[in-house]
């Protein structure tokens, strides 16, 4: 008896909560591409040191980090001494 009024009150409740449930948020076309997006991990020196320091980062951070840094760079390479 006991088992026919469990499966009874799971019967009946099954699509109250089914009702319930909210609907998946929908993501964005950016926001789905970035999740699928795998991460690049590029080896890093440091200094003072022999072992290098792993970094990941999405491609559009990289971009991001590469544009940040290439001013410095370029200054840097451009104040040099030449030769001796």
């Amino acid at each position: 008896m006991r088992v026919i009024h469990a499966v009874l009150c799971c019967l009946v409740a099954s699509p109250a909560l089914a009702a319930q449930t909210t609907p998946a948020p929908t993501a964005t076309p950016q926001a789905a591409a970035s999740a699928v997006e795998k991460p690049v991990c590029r080896r890093i020196q440091v200094t003072g040191s022999t072992m290098g320091k792993r970094e990941c980062h999405s491609r559009a951070e990289w971009r991001v980090i590469d544009n940040r840094e290439d001013p410095n760079a370029s200054r840097a390479l451009q104040n040099r001494p030449i030769g001796g």
